[in-house]
């Protein structure tokens, strides 16, 4: 075998080992049918078209009728683990899901700062008209039950998990910290874990949940907006306010310009640094420690 073959099989191989450490490990997010579904909404796909929206020139991955939800975890490098875990969530407008734009390259961001990435697959399109939100915060809830209770599968810190949303997954996000009502019944043994989050980071996405109860204890918040995001900037605004007058530690930025739905890709707009600010506020809560040798 000629040196040049060699090499050319080492590097495959190696390439392989990569492709086969990146596939994330799945779970279920419920054991059976999730709560208040019924009937065949049809198979989930991908609603993507050549001429669909761009972001920072690039296509997003547009779910939708998805049935099974699901957890999806990607692991950070060893040498980079701070066992902090963050649940995704992504937004969608609760009709599909922009699964990379807001979810998998999400996922790879945390990754590079050693937090294990969660990317929840939430229910879309709505189920309930009267409430579009209530199957994405059902959902929201019982994901960070899970990942709590299943906190020594995936080796990360049960008081270390945090819940960020994009849009309209800022209702899992919402629902899971300011609400302490379950919004389902029990299912199994995860259900009596607590849902609460130890931090939520709502993107461009805000507003006061129905049934809230903002207090003290309620974990810290990093929201982002933008001023011409519609009148989000102000529903935003108002939940931050209720924040600060509850006590609870909260860092807002509004920035000038930028619209909607920019998830992280890099632009000229100043708005899309903001991972560099969340994880600067990360650092500050201490939530991106290295562990110690003997957690490791």
């Amino acid at each position: 075998m000629s040196c040049r073959s060699a090499v050319a099989i080492l590097f495959l191989s190696f390439s392989v080992g990569l492709s086969q450490a990146a596939e994330p490990e799945i779970w279920e997010l419920w054991p059976g049918t999730p709560p208040g579904d019924v009937g065949d909404i049809g198979a989930e796909h991908d609603t993507t078209t050549p001429d669909g929206r761009m972001v920072a020139g690039r296509r997003v991955t547009r779910l939708t009728n998805v049935s099974k939800p699901q957890l999806s975890i990607f692991r950070p490098a060893p040498e980079l683990d701070t066992g902090t875990a963050v649940i995704i969530a992504p937004g969608g407008g609760h009709r599909i899901l922009a699964y990379d734009l807001e979810g998998t390259e999400v996922a790879d961001w945390l990754n590079s700062i050693g937090v294990t990435a969660i990317l929840l697959k939430y229910r879309v399109p709505a189920r309930d008209q009267n409430k579009p939100w209530l199957a994405a915060a059902q959902d929201g809830q019982r994901a960070v039950s899970v990942v709590r209770g299943r906190a020594g599968e995936i080796g990360i810190d049960p008081g270390k998990i945090g819940i960020i949303g994009f849009s309209a997954g800022g209702t899992p996000v919402r629902y899971a910290a300011l609400v302490r009502q379950r919004l389902y019944g029990p299912v199994d043994k995860y259900d009596s874990v607590p849902f609460r989050p130890d931090f939520a980071a709502p993107i461009y996405s805000g507003g006061i949940p129905e049934g809230a109860a903002i207090s003290k204890d309620s974990p810290p918040f990093f929201m982002v907006i933008t001023h011409d995001d519609q009148n989000r900037s102000i529903a935003v605004a108002e939940l931050y306010i209720a924040l600060k007058r509850a006590g609870v530690s909260a860092e807002l930025h509004i920035y000038e310009s930028g619209g909607h739905g920019y998830g992280l890709r890099p632009t000229e707009l100043p708005v899309t640094r903001w991972p560099d600010r969340m994880e600067e506020w990360m650092r500050k809560l201490q939530f991106l420690m290295p562990r110690s040798p003997e957690q490791q």
